[in-house]
């Protein structure tokens, strides 16, 4: 091969090379492109966090933006893992823009069947949809003509998109303040002590499930308490494998460790601090224990764990 065929050759083979790398490059680029269009929210399966689909809406001005979103979070999403944001149950009687863009949604009284995680992930779920409309700035619920309220019985009012964070996982969810009523044991090993614990969360993790994981953490992981006079309840390496409320019984499945009871206190101590922890809570008043998903009939060979337990205040001292 003389040295104009290789010259040739070799041009030929960097033009090649040149073009690969730009349409890689521009395939790069449209890959890391991100989506500025809509969506519109729900809820997982399992109602622990919202969820989302990407949509493209037929309507343009704000209002008919409105009524086609709300359309759309009463109908069952493309997505099998997901649920709607509005039940079947539940109708949005009217919506009010007022000119300073604050949606006002008037829901039928059914709304108000639907309380803590729940109602919360399915409020997120609506005013975070709502609020991706340019000339809304804030929504407000009203259930049977009167503004929602919380657990306190204090109107939550407008919710606009600064009450949603960002989170772990990517998702974004409604920011919670809330005072835990926790029972750790005393430093005897066989009381009870209630201590509160204040706590900022979101909504994808329900009340239940944050008051046993800081259980499971110990009275040293909480600010502004004498940790030395309380006592762990919970064994190290407790796993919190599942937790479910149904009418009005927690459900709450561990690992075999939470077997393992630390040896300075009683088993009542053990059992309690979680029965007492979760009734705590208003929509719990029996709690069922099992472990690794079955049914353990006896505690540590001496109390009965089959029956669901409720609240013991016996064996509750006052903190000094």
């Amino acid at each position: 091969m003389n040295n104009s065929s290789f010259r040739k050759i070799s041009l030929i083979f960097v033009c090649f090379i040149t073009m690969a790398l730009i349409l890689t490059g521009c395939k790069s680029k449209k890959s890391k492109e991100t989506y500025n269009g809509y969506y519109i929210f729900g809820i997982n399966a399992t109602e622990t966090k919202v969820s989302y689909e990407k949509y493209k809406p037929k309507s343009d001005s704000s209002l008919a933006l409105i009524d086609e979103f709300i359309k759309k979070m009463q109908q069952e999403p493309h997505d099998l893992s997901m649920k709607k944001a509005i039940p079947d149950d539940v109708k949005i009687d009217d919506s009010v823009l007022a000119g300073s863009g604050e949606l006002s949604l008037y829901l039928n009284a059914a709304y108000s069947n639907y309380t803590g995680t729940a109602e919360i992930l399915r409020r997120a779920a609506i005013v975070k949809t709502l609020c991706q409309i340019p000339d809304v700035k804030a929504v407000e619920f009203y259930v049977a003509g009167q503004p929602l309220t919380n657990s306190k019985m204090e109107t939550i009012g407008l919710m606009t998109s600064d009450l949603f964070i960002d989170n772990t996982d990517g998702e974004k969810s409604y920011k919670q303040q809330a005072t835990l009523n926790i029972y750790f044991a005393d430093s005897s090993g066989t009381s009870l002590i209630k201590e509160p614990v204040k706590i900022q969360y979101d909504a994808t993790l329900p009340l239940e499930e944050l008051a046993v994981r800081q259980l499971i953490k110990g009275p040293s992981t909480v600010k502004n308490i004498n940790s030395k006079k309380l006592l762990p309840t919970v064994p190290k390496g407790t796993i919190l494998n599942k937790i479910t409320t149904k009418e009005n019984t927690c459900y709450i499945d561990f690992s075999d460790d939470f077997l393992k009871k630390p040896n300075n206190i009683t088993d009542e101590v053990a059992i309690y601090s979680v029965v007492n922890t979760l009734i705590e809570l208003p929509t719990i008043n029996k709690v069922q224990f099992s472990i690794n998903g079955e049914q353990v009939l006896i505690y540590n060979d001496n109390i009965n764990f089959g029956d669901a337990f409720k609240r013991n205040l016996d064996i509750v001292r006052k903190n000094d």
